[in-house]
């Protein structure tokens, strides 16, 4: 490479020029402000702003973070993002509870249809579960026939014995699941009707304010 070519990249790297009539503010030594139209690369780190000559900004470039300054502000960006989704979280949940109540009777009267749906279904399964045991104990006994007399037991027999026992425990497990389900939802339907009734009081006082 030309000796010449050589001397202008190293010039080049050591400041940064601007074009005529713009200048570079930048922080000095021992908290000074410095500025100047060439920016030494040892002050890109502490950031920079392109101004004219009349002092209005061009362009600023911020500070470069640290590894530890940049964990900082991206936990800080997450702890901010959080919030606004719970806060739209909130109020979509207001927004629903106005649009489809009109005062705490009705979201009684829904709490009542919820969990009596959920009963119906606890009910349906009660009945199953009571059949398939009978099947079960059916089933048993005619194996247990089989093998007093000395006959082998077939095996569609057996394999049947294994589903019911399998349909048995899930079953099992969907009605205890349907129970925990009626507390989850009445505990649900209360929460709604404490927030409905902060949201009335709210909607009260401003039409109480709005009057006079």
């Amino acid at each position: 490479m030309p000796v010449v070519i050589l001397i202008l990249v190293a010039a080049l790297s050591a400041t940064t020029v601007l074009a005529d009539n713009l200048y570079y503010r930048y922080p000095g030594e021992g908290g000074t402000v410095v500025i100047d139209d060439r920016l030494p690369p040892e002050a890109v780190p502490r950031g920079y702003d392109v101004i004219r000559k009349d002092g209005s900004v061009v362009k600023t470039v911020p500070p470069q973070l640290t590894d530890e300054q940049r964990r900082a502000w991206e936990q800080e960006q997450a702890i901010t993002e959080a919030r606004k989704a719970a806060a739209e979280k909130l109020r979509q949940w207001d927004e629903s509870l106005l649009l489809r109540y009109s005062d705490v009777e009705d979201i009684d009267r829904a709490k009542e249809r919820a969990l009596n749906d959920i009963r119906v279904r606890i009910s349906i399964l009660k009945s199953n579960l009571t059949a398939i045991k009978q099947q079960v104990l059916k089933d048993q006994a005619e194996a247990a026939e089989l093998e007093r007399r000395g006959q082998e037991v077939p095996e569609a027999l057996t394999e049947n014995l294994s589903a019911l026992r399998r349909e048995l425990a899930a079953t099992e497990v969907q009605i205890q699941s349907r129970i925990e389900e009626l507390d989850t939802v009445a505990d649900d339907y209360e929460r709604d009707k404490e927030r409905f009734s902060k949201l009335k009081a709210r909607v009260e006082k401003r039409r109480q304010y709005s009057s006079q």
